[in-house]
């Protein structure tokens, strides 16, 4: 019995296998022809005379075949809205894929309510008879269209007021998740859109410096400005450093990274704060004329003056411009107990958060549906499998 469970394993694990490529394999049609892309994702919400134009929705084409191929595409949507596609009518290489973002424009006519959009992309041959249609491939997304609208204007600022540019995304916010519907790259955001719940993240350079989550009601028009601090710390870490024979704490080494991203700035200072029950010594790390744009290694060896006391020391890097506070580290913190064993307490308050790269919500919703369906299909393998076996032990 247990070779024929061993057996049955072994079975159910090729069939799920088997199931896995069937499932996350992109909508296939004739041929070696398929469809993928985020916008199969998309639950979009637009207001009255709206349109949406976005990289993170698309839609992805692709000739598996071994011959060229024409591809005609066409769209569904109800009265009053277009879906816009850059190319509607293509060749396709052999073997080749090609990417296309989807645009929605919803016109002043078109009634509120639910619906279903769709894009079908049709691959065809020309031939000595006409066109030949080898097959179609295609995908939805549910559209809300709403009476009611909301204007936003966002904006990226210094901490002193003064534009700054920047990339904003905006997000609209569900229960569960989140789906990008708009994206500039001049720190400037205005747009039509319907009430709701939403987040907008500015980055430069890659770097998500500032965020905000909001909601706006019907007929609002809501000012916003990000502050991002173009200057900040990352990867602080207190490094504690040990007597070898007592075990007992010597110094602490703080290491960090001083980021510069945009412009330069003149007169700073990185001063490393201590603090201790109700006192708080401040040490300057480097003094700067001149901040140039890029990175800079920050060391520095801490010890108290008055030597290592009971308690709980708190250190955080703070930078100054031209004699104002402009940001600080996270804080981190170190336990001296009674014996003078030290431990680290961890971090206790975030002033600008690590570097995070713009992603896109319908990858990390499709990634997490994608492993729910494996595991159902090997569990659905696996008890294939030992049916199989034990109905043959039965006819024996």
């Amino acid at each position: 019995m247990a070779t024929n469970l061993k057996n049955a394993i072994c079975l159910g694990c090729l069939l799920a296998l088997f199931g896995t490529v069937t499932w996350t394999a992109p909508v296939q049609a004739q041929g070696g022809f398929a469809m993928s892309g985020s916008f199969n994702a998309q639950q979009l919400e637009l207001p009255q005379g709206t349109n949406l134009r976005t990289p993170d929705i698309y839609v992805v084409i692709f000739n598996n075949s071994s011959e060229d191929l024409n591809v005609k595409m066409t769209t569904s949507a109800p009265f009053g809205v277009t879906i816009v596609l850059p190319e509607y009518d293509f060749p396709l290489a052999a073997n080749s894929q090609r990417k296309l973002e989807v645009g929605i424009d919803v016109g002043i006519e078109a009634a509120p309510g639910a619906y279903k959009i769709g894009i079908t992309a049709q691959p065809y041959k020309l031939g000595t008879q006409g066109i030949q249609i080898v097959g179609a491939a295609g995908q939805e997304a549910d559209l809300t269209i709403t009476g009611e609208s909301s204007v936003l204007d966002i904006a990226t600022v210094s901490p002193d007021g003064a534009p700054v540019t920047a990339m904003i995304i905006l997000f609209r916010d569900y229960e569960q998740s989140d789906f990008e519907i708009a994206r500039v790259d001049n720190g400037i955001l205005n747009l039509t859109v319907s009430p709701g719940r939403y987040t907008a993240r500015a980055y430069i350079a890659g770097s998500k410096l500032a965020e905000e989550s909001f909601t706006v009601a019907a007929d609002e028009q809501k000012t916003l400005s990000l502050t991002v601090k173009t200057v900040y710390f990352e990867g602080f870490e207190i490094v504690p450093n040990y007597q070898r024979d007592t075990n007992k704490l010597v110094m602490v080494q703080v290491v960090s990274t001083l980021n510069n991203l945009l412009d330069a700035f003149t007169e700073v200072k990185v001063n490393l704060l201590v603090s201790r029950d109700t006192q708080q010594e401040s040490i300057t790390i480097i003094n700067l004329s001149r901040l140039e744009q890029g990175k800079i290694e920050l060391k520095n060896n801490y010890i108290p003056a008055d030597g290592w006391q009971q308690g709980v020391y708190t250190f955080t890097l703070q930078l100054e411009v031209g004699g104002n506070i402009y940001t600080a580290s996270q804080a981190k913190g170190l336990k001296i107990d009674e014996t003078g064993i030290a431990g680290q307490i961890g971090e206790t308050d975030a002033t600008v958060s690590e570097s995070t790269a713009p992603t896109s919500p319908a990858d990390a919703g499709s990634s997490t549906t994608t492993w729910v369906i494996i595991a159902c299909v090997v569990v659905v393998g696996i008890l294939i499998a030992i049916t199989v076996i034990v109905l043959a032990r039965r006819r024996k």
